[in-house]
């Protein structure tokens, strides 16, 4: 039975939430187990020498944070808010490609001591921890909702707490904000959210005495995906939260599937069950309507849905995911250009995803290039389902969410052939 990881997303924000908690002298929480990933990792070693720091040990301290944009983003605010702190953040090669000006312009307009020891708005950084103490301050919600969690989070260190106006484009993945003001209500914060910025309490931050992780509904898209190319077989999974009982923005997963056949089935012990009916399937595919999903909330499941509706042969729009320009890899290109590889010809707007039913030769002894991104990697390797085999050029990146992806895959039939870095992937539906 397939066993997801836990969802980094809220680990992440329960580390965070801890320290602050500590700081105000209110302890931790108990998390009885954490994900196994390279973003936890990465904002592990950040804690560690954070911790040092705070406890007393002189002297400036050097901090690789890896790849994750969440651990670098969350750690900076965490970091510039604690006096007595000196660090120099570096980051891995794609992250330092990523946006981060926005914040560090929020935070030093709250008076944050952050140097960009190379190229402006961008890692490594060197951060002198301060007090801030800003009156209200604004920024742009509509390229990273992590921008505003990482201000929350660290807002109740902040004597006055946070004042945040919202300026320019509207709030993406809104969800992952509501999660972070979710996590905060679990450890006493106290705030106000509302669509024109979002107000935090100083002082305010009293950890539970446990908090426990859901299972990971991101991670969950991929073996949804698998079940629509296996119409009637049973996926079973060990442990995910429904949707109504979930912090995750992502359990919207199971509705936007069900449309396209697939049905979970909940039971009393936590696990659940997939199956697909291909009749309904099958009703999809033939439409020649496309399917139109507003993903702007949910961008993370957009690789899952443009790989398994394609090879379901469900046309479909996906609006509100021109932020997934600025993942670990540019998603709206690299999700075309891969499709295109092996049949699909989609086209990625300004804004949007789409295919149309357009279909085109596919090469021979294609390789998908994961551009260095784990949800590349994980959405098109179930493809085998359908072809001869997939080949992947690297199937190391899946470390940065979900390390046993491959082990699951073989669990449920498919079988690997190394190579390098990468691997040959086949399946069988004997």
């Amino acid at each position: 039975m397939p066993k997801l990881p836990l969802s980094k997303s809220i680990a992440l924000r329960t580390l965070i939430l801890n320290e602050v908690s500590r700081l105000l002298g209110n302890g931790c929480a108990c998390i009885p187990e954490l994900p196994d990933a390279e973003d936890i990792e990465g904002l592990q070693r950040g804690l560690e020498a954070f911790r040092r720091m705070t406890e007393g040990a002189s002297g400036s301290h050097c901090v690789h944070i890896g790849e994750g944009g969440a651990p670098l983003r969350f750690f900076t605010a965490l970091a510039a808010s604690t006096p007595g702190v000196d660090i120099t953040v570096s980051a891995g090669k794609s992250l330092r490609r990523r946006p981060l000006a926005l914040l560090l312009d929020a935070l030093r307009g709250a008076g944050a001591d952050i140097r960009c020891l190379r190229r402006e708005g961008y890692p490594p950084l060197r951060i002198i921890g301060t007090t801030p103490d800003p009156g209200p301050i604004s920024i742009n919600p509509g390229v990273s909702s992590q921008f505003v969690s990482a201000l929350m989070m660290v807002a109740p260190l902040w004597a006055d707490g946070l004042r945040l106006g919202f300026e320019g484009s509207p709030a993406v993945s809104a969800p992952y904000l509501h999660m972070t003001g979710e996590v905060m209500r679990a450890f006493g914060g106290t705030m106000r959210m509302a669509n024109d910025g979002i107000t935090v309490e100083g002082g305010k931050c009293h950890a539970p005495a446990r908090f426990e992780i859901e299972s990971d509904w991101s991670a969950a898209s991929y073996l949804y995906e698998i079940a629509l190319l296996l119409p009637g077989r049973e996926i079973h999974i060990d442990r995910l939260t429904p949707p109504q009982d979930s912090l995750q923005g992502d359990a919207r997963c199971a509705g936007i599937f069900h449309i396209a056949g697939v049905d979970t089935e909940w039971h009393p012990d936590g696990s659940a069950t997939l199956r697909c009916d291909a009749s309904v399937r099958d009703s999809a595919a033939s439409s020649q309507a496309p399917l139109e999903l507003d993903m702007g909330g949910t961008p993370d499941l957009v690789p899952a849905l443009a790989v398994g509706f394609c090879l379901a042969g469900i046309r479909f729009r996906l609006t509100g995911v021109s932020h997934l320009r600025y993942k670990e890899s540019d998603r709206l290109q690299s999700l075309a250009c891969e499709l295109e590889k092996i049949g699909f010809m989609a086209d990625a707007g300004t804004d949007t995803l789409s295919w149309t039913g357009r279909r085109c030769p596919t090469g021979e002894n294609e390789t998908i290039d994961t551009w260095r991104d784990h949800r590349i990697a994980m959405a098109f390797a179930p493809a085998a389902i359908r072809l001869p085999y997939v080949a992947v050029d690297d199937t190391r990146v899946t470390a940065k969410s979900w390390p046993a992806y491959w082990e699951t895959l073989e669990g449920l039939g498919f079988r690997l052939r190394r190579f390098g870095h990468g691997a040959s992937i086949t399946f069988s539906k004997k």
